[in-house]
């Protein structure tokens, strides 16, 4: 990693974090928290894994693990260069966007991040394109949202939720997320992190990441105090 890159995060995550007690500023996952997305997702992955020749992850357990870290790293440490994921990406993206269109949200959520977003500052950063997101949102009408940040901007969730920290400098930092990977980005981020266990990643396998709260229902987050 460029030292510059890690100085930064070691500045805005362990020494420019405002006080528990500062208005809060939340960072929301997408998948798996907002979308119900993981079976439709789950059966296009294993789907081109076969057609890809990549038999070694064709499984549920296989695709899961890739949420363990940051999903791109995953790949590439399964034996995919960062050329070939982009070329993947290219040839996969109508079928993607097709895909995208069954994607429905969790029920409750909607009316969730409509009640959030009035109360606070809230944000998505996910690794899902954010073009697909903002459709999502304006077709469910969801509103009130400040800013998505996909994986067509960065990525890397570390260096998206630094990025919204530095534009909420003053406003105490949550990332909202489904999986380990999540958890452990949103920490090294310098944000506190929230599990929710509706989404891809089970309660056991979250907790792995010590995230500072645990929402097992979305009824749960209004109430909660950020």
């Amino acid at each position: 990693m460029n030292l510059s890159v890690r100085v930064r995060e070691l500045y805005w995550g362990l020494w420019r974090r405002p006080g528990r007690g500062s208005p809060p500023v939340l960072m929301f996952d997408f998948d798996g928290v907002i979308a119900d997305s993981l079976e439709i997702y789950l059966e296009a992955f294993l789907e081109a894994c076969g057609e890809i020749g990549a038999k070694h992850l064709q499984s549920r357990e296989a695709f899961l693990s890739l949420m363990d870290g940051n999903f791109a790293v995953q790949l590439m440490r399964q034996g995919f260069p960062l050329r070939k994921l982009r070329t993947l990406a290219a040839i996969y993206e109508p079928r993607i966007r097709d895909i995208f269109k069954s994607v429905r949200p969790f029920p409750e959520m909607p009316d969730i991040m409509r009640a959030l977003a009035e109360r606070y500052r809230v944000y998505i950063i996910t690794s899902n394109r954010t073009d697909f997101v903002l459709q999502f949102l304006e077709e469910y009408g969801i509103q009130g949202i400040r800013g998505v940040i996909g994986s067509d901007v960065d990525t890397s969730k570390v260096r998206k939720i630094l990025r919204v920290r530095r534009m909420e400098s003053s406003r105490f930092p949550w990332y909202i997320g489904d999986t380990l990977g999540d958890m452990l980005e949103g920490k090294r981020a310098g944000a506190y992190t929230a599990a929710v266990t509706w989404g891809w990643h089970t309660e056991d396998r979250l907790l792995k990441g010590q995230p500072d709260a645990v929402f097992r229902s979305p009824g749960e987050m209004p109430k909660f105090s950020w």
